[in-house]
């Protein structure tokens, strides 16, 4: 048993940080013109990680105890990163809960529009959270819609052993 949640323990903190290099791929900021702000980097790794974590937890016991692993690490580290830019423990726990809570939000969205298939409702929830304090033109997040529900197609033809060992990378996805 020990072995098993030290194996889960090294695979969530890789598969960690691939979503968190895929959300920080040039070409969303770029190409499709997702804000470069702390905001904008935020609704990416939100975005990837929901990917994730939406594919594993089509893997019953193992995937959705990896899945909250990773969903552990990724609060855990931007409760480190709220700290390092100098917030204090009241303003850390309250932007975490609403951190949480925008994450829980997109998350419900997101994955409706994975199981439709619905790239125009995945664009109405990127201009609500990804583009809401941005004017952008409907074609670039049209086409972004279109490249996440292709890289949710392609990790979900991942077999589940694969995916449980973190064996998967985005680049099978390029946009």
């Amino acid at each position: 048993m020990f072995f098993k949640k030290k194996k889960y323990e090294t695979v969530s903190n890789d598969i960690y940080q691939k979503i968190v290099n895929f959300s920080r791929n040039k070409i969303f900021y770029t190409k499709y013109s997702v804000p470069d702000t702390i905001d904008g980097r935020f609704d990416m790794l939100v975005l990837i990680t929901i990917i994730v974590v939406h594919r594993l937890s089509k893997i019953k016991n193992e995937g959705s105890e990896l899945s909250q692993k990773i969903f552990d690490i990724v609060f855990k580290d931007l409760d480190y990163s709220l700290r390092e830019l100098g917030a204090g423990d009241v303003s850390v726990a309250n932007n975490m809960k609403k951190l949480i809570s925008s994450y829980m939000g997109r998350q419900k969205i997101y994955v409706k529009a994975f199981k439709s298939e619905d790239e125009k409702f995945l664009v109405l929830a990127f201009k609500n959270n990804i583009f809401r304090n941005k004017e952008q033109k409907k074609n670039l997040i049209l086409l972004l819609s279109k490249n996440i529900i292709s890289i949710n197609k392609q990790l979900h033809l991942i077999e589940d052993k694969k995916m449980l060992n973190g064996d998967f990378d985005f680049s099978i996805s390029l946009l």
